[in-house]
């Protein structure tokens, strides 16, 4: 999976969702990352809140596999 820097933010493309990864402010206390998904076709309509987005992490490197254990596990790695 290739991960495209946006200076402060990167994001990884699957399927049928683009995914951002956030750095937040050092005072935020849920974590160091936040990482969203923007969803579409039929992965937008099987979602729903168990799903868990957005995510926060602590660690940029476990953001990012968990990330893409996450489009793995649901058939959105490209």
């Amino acid at each position: 999976m290739t991960w495209k820097n946006h200076g402060k933010w990167q994001e990884v493309e699957g399927r049928e969702c683009t995914i951002s990864l956030e750095p937040r402010p050092h005072y935020c206390d849920r974590g160091n990352f936040i990482a969203k998904i923007e969803a579409q076709g039929a992965l937008a309509r099987d979602m729903d809140w168990c799903d868990g987005w957005p995510r926060y992490y602590f660690d940029e490197a476990r953001a990012k596999a968990e990330i893409e254990a996450w489009l793995v596990k649901r058939k959105q790695a490209l």
